[in-house]
């Protein structure tokens, strides 16, 4: 990897978003599926990932089957589907090696349009967006570490970390090019970027597309593993 957290290839919000964020998760866990982890969802990197991610971003109550793929192409091919509910991930290794860690988990899932469409009323919400889902990435990385481990954190034990507006685009090509995940901003604080794509079910410009192509909506999420690194000072974010 090069100086800037990259892509390759293809504050903190108000403390009542927080609350709405954490009961989001509260949600998930307790509606429950095979192999559900019951806390700290998004502590790290499984194959429920994009499972949770889909349940945090629109607050779907539907729970999502996970279709994993290791290999890149593949992945690209891949669509989410919505009935049954059915999210695809992708996870993207900091380099080339085979023991690398995860720097960020890609998830194809369904918009919230979409979901009420086909499930009725209620069976979703809000969209909080894909820097929504990293905010609850991070303060679930930041309860795994003690009291005193949060202490010695970079980035004020975490608290100096900002949220960049997610880039959003409605073409998977352009989803897929290389940007920038993570930067050291200029007052010293951790800068964060997700980048979406998304495209409503309802959105009458796609009326006559392929249904595959339409509700679709799309995360590029830092993995929690690499937060945690960027966190303890093991890895270097790049310059803003």
């Amino acid at each position: 990897m090069s100086d800037r957290a990259v892509l390759c290839p293809s504050a903190f919000f108000a403390r009542w978003r927080w609350r709405a964020m954490f009961a989001v998760l509260v949600a998930v866990t307790a509606a429950g599926y095979a192999g559900a982890p019951t806390r700290l969802a998004l502590a790290r990197t499984s194959a429920e990932f994009c499972i949770v991610a889909q349940t945090a971003i629109v607050a779907a109550k539907p729970v999502a089957r996970n279709e994993i793929h290791d290999d890149f192409t593949a992945f690209t091919k891949s669509k989410p589907v919505a009935e049954p509910l059915m999210t695809t991930q992708y996870v993207w290794r900091e380099s080339s090696d085979p023991q690398a860690g995860p720097m960020i988990i890609s998830c194809k899932m369904k918009t919230a349009d979409h979901l009420i469409a086909v499930y009725g009323a209620g069976a979703a919400g809000a969209d909080i967006g894909c820097s929504g889902v990293n905010e609850i990435t991070l303060r679930e990385v930041l309860a795994s570490f003690t009291a005193k481990e949060r202490r010695g954190l970079r980035f004020e034990g975490g608290r100096r970390i900002r949220f960049e507006a997610d880039i959003v685009t409605t073409q998977g090509p352009v989803w897929l090019e290389p940007y920038a995940l993570a930067t050291l901003g200029a007052e010293g604080s951790l800068q964060l970027q997700a980048k979406g794509m998304r495209n409503e079910w309802l959105d009458p410009r796609y009326a006559e597309a392929p249904p595959q192509f339409r509700g679709t909506r799309y995360c590029h999420l830092i993995a929690p593993e690499y937060l945690r690194r960027l966190l303890l000072g093991e890895v270097e974010p790049g310059k803003g």
